[in-house]
Formats: C-alpha cells, sequence, structure tokens
C-alpha cells in the first residue's frame, strides 16, 4: 500500500513558494517551459498550501545548483536527482568541518537574492518584510533587480523609516518627515501571480527591443485624491537607451501603457 510522506503534509511558507517560483523561472529560462506552463505553475504555486502541492509542480524539473539546497528541493523524499549531488557534498562538508574540531562558530553564506523585480523575487522579498516588522505595510517600495528602497511609517508622529533590503533590511539614518496625509497600502494586496505575467512581458507590451526590466515601484499616485489607489508602474529599458513603462493596479487589472517612442 502506497504511504504519504509527512513531509509532503507539511505546511508551505510564504518562502518556500518563492523557491518554488524561483525554480519555475530558472524553468523557463533555460527552456525546460513555456512561458504558458510557467505562468499556470507560478500561479498555482502562489496558492499551493503544502510541501506537497509545490513538490508536484517542480518534480518533472531539472533543479540549478544554486537552488538545490532550498528547503522545498531538498525536503521531500523521492527518487535520487543529480541536484542530490552539490547538496550531499555540503553536507560531507560540514562534517569534515566538525571531525577538525570546528563546532564553535561557522560561517553560513546566504543564498543569493532573486532579481527582485520578476515575481519570485517581488515574493520573496514579501515574505522578508512581513517577517520583519509583522506586517506588509508601506509608504513606498521600489524594487531594483538587486535590492529594494521602502519608505514605510516609522510609528512616531510625522517620521518615515527610510530602508534598504539587500537580503536584510537597513534604515538610511534617522527617521525622515512624513508628509501629512501620506497613506500606506499592504503590499501583501499584490496579485503576484498576474504581477509575473505582465511582468515577464512588460518588454513586449512597451515596444522596447531585447529590454528589461529596470526597476519597479509600487505608491499612490501623485496629487493625494483620497479615492486614488495604489498603483504599480514597471520601467523597461535596453542599451539602444529606449524605455518605456506600464502601471497596473495591485490587482494586476492593466490601467496604462506608455511605450517606447517608435
Amino acid at each position: 500500500m502506497k504511504t504519504t510522506s509527512p513531509a509532503k503534509n507539511l505546511r508551505a511558507r510564504d518562502a518556500d513558494r518563492a523557491d518554488v517560483c524561483a525554480l519555475l523561472d530558472a524553468a523557463l529560462a533555460d527552456g525546460q517551459l513555456t512561458e504558458t506552463e510557467h505562468g499556470k505553475r507560478t500561479a498555482t504555486a502562489m496558492r499551493a498550501e503544502t510541501f506537497g502541492d509545490l513538490d508536484r509542480l517542480v518534480d518533472d524539473l531539472q533543479i540549478p545548483d544554486g537552488l538545490a539546497a532550498t528547503p522545498v528541493a531538498r525536503g521531500i523524499p523521492r527518487a535520487p536527482r543529480r541536484w542530490w549531488i552539490p547538496v550531499g557534498a555540503v553536507v560531507l562538508a560540514g562534517l569534515v568541518g566538525a571531525g577538525a574540531g570546528l563546532l564553535g562558530r561557522s560561517t553560513v553564506l546566504a543564498p543569493p537574492l532573486p532579481d527582485l523585480t520578476t515575481g519570485n523575487g517581488f515574493a520573496h522579498f514579501l515574505a522578508d518584510y512581513r517577517a520583519e516588522y509583522g506586517s506588509a505595510l508601506a509608504d513606498e517600495l521600489t524594487l531594483y533587480p538587486e535590492y529594494a528602497l521602502v519608505e514605510r511609517d516609522s510609528g512616531k508622529p510625522g517620521k518615515q523609516d527610510e530602508l534598504q533590503y539587500r537580503g536584510d533590511f537597513d534604515r538610511w539614518g534617522s527617521p525622515g518627515s512624513r508628509p501629512p496625509g501620506t497613506r500606506s497600502f499592504d503590499v501583501a494586496m499584490v496579485d503576484l501571480a498576474k504581477y509575473a505575467r505582465l511582468m515577464s512581458g512588460a518588454p513586449q507590451t512597451t515596444r522596447v527591443p531585447g529590454g528589461w526590466v529596470s526597476h519597479v515601484l509600487v505608491r499612490f499616485p501623485p496629487g493625494g485624491a483620497k479615492d486614488a489607489e495604489p498603483e504599480i508602474s514597471i520601467y523597461v529599458k535596453n542599451e539602444a537607451e529606449q524605455s518605456g513603462y506600464l502601471k497596473i493596479r495591485l490587482s494586476g487589472e492593466p490601467i496604462a501603457v506608455y511605450p517606447a517612442d517608435s
């Protein structure tokens, strides 16, 4: 009789969902998945509840060495796969170090951040932000491929924290002035599955050939209208210095497209 591994019933965290999105992004990049398959699996990953749900999305994929140590990749028993080899090498190195008496302080290198403008990178940032501050409220968020900038209510009257994220959150000096009427929005309200699809097609949408997303800005539109909703602006550029951008709502609904000049 077939039995179910307890690991498959383990509840998934936001960080685990982000890890699976990273695997799916890598599979799209190296041709294992089509864009349609990638979009469907990413959307399913965002709603996954257990490791078993996540495992089914990557079970037929080859896993890059750089992602082999994620909990999703190494935490579920199944048939041996070639990406277990580097994981085994890491474990063996740890045992050798322990045998040599290195049981005191050890240095653990954090895995590199995903591109924070991607759906996976956005999810990764969101999981860390919520873990750090207990909520996902922000006044303004800017995502670059390698880092993010956040402005948020400091909790002190009229003061605003300015943060930089590169895997950890660091304040830029003392709390700055928070203008009267500044409103916060909930970053967790972003539909990451729809965002990921729109972001991946942004160069085509904005008519920027060979373009890439340079940064993403999330904020209330300037002007302070009380009925305004927060917007996501996705900026695209290429080596020929052509640029364009599109605006969407947190729900993923398109607002406007500003294509590159023809």
